[in-house]
């Protein structure tokens, strides 16, 4: 691919109770890679929340460094991580 130049980071915070948390982060994935999307992921564990969110003190954090020749519509993305309830918090930030 050529060098690209719309880098992104997501961070994704987990609910640590759900059990299908490789469902949730393949349905992110494959939509990433559908829409020809380069992406590294690193899972960095189950962590302390400074304040609690949803009930939770801990959430299972996930990194994602995301590249592309394109803009990423982060309307549409942000809809769909909007629409999975066990994603208790997200950040994107274009690098």
């Amino acid at each position: 691919m050529k060098e690209s130049k719309n880098q992104y980071q997501l961070v994704l915070v987990l609910n640590p109770k759900t059990e299908d948390k490789e469902n949730i982060i393949k349905k992110v994935t494959t939509w990433l890679e559908t829409k020809k999307i380069e992406l590294n992921q690193v899972h960095l564990g189950l962590k302390e929340l400074a304040y609690e969110i949803s009930k939770n003190s801990k959430g299972d954090f996930w990194s994602f460094e995301l590249k592309s020749q394109s803009p990423i519509r982060l309307k549409e993305f942000n809809l769909i991580l909007n629409r999975e309830s066990n994603i208790i918090r997200y950040l994107i930030l274009k690098v």
